[in-house]
């Protein structure tokens, strides 16, 4: 099952530049995955993440978990179609699971490329 919460985080100021770079370089991670996925035409999730995910691994700051979300991205977004080629905005939404991003009374934690934070929300 599901489930949708809608909160609203309350970062200090240091935390929201983490997040706002956590998303950042997700979106650049999405593009060089769509580059990718674009020029061998590997639009299957299963075989393009045997075809990025090590190189992503090892050249980018992202957890194991954000680069398998990024690449789900981008094959969502090439469900859409494969006629063109899919380009992600610096500050597009990332998608957050259970292990990035988790609750615990009032504090919510995430995982950004400085670190798990701990974020207050209402």
């Amino acid at each position: 099952m599901k489930l949708t919460l809608q909160i609203k985080l309350l970062p200090i100021e240091e935390q929201a530049l983490s997040l706002l770079n956590t998303i950042r370089t997700c979106n650049i991670v999405c593009n060089r995955i769509s580059d990718i996925a674009w020029e061998k035409k590997e639009f299957n999730q299963y075989r393009l993440h045997h075809l990025v995910y090590h190189q992503t691994r090892d050249s980018s700051n992202l957890s194991a978990q954000i680069v398998v979300r990024c690449i789900s991205k981008v094959i969502n977004a090439y469900k859409a179609g494969k006629k063109k080629k899919r380009v992600f905005k610096p500050l597009g939404a990332i998608t957050y699971d259970s292990r990035v991003l988790s609750y615990k009374g009032n504090t919510a934690s995430v995982w950004s490329i400085d670190g798990r934070l701990r974020i207050g929300f209402v």
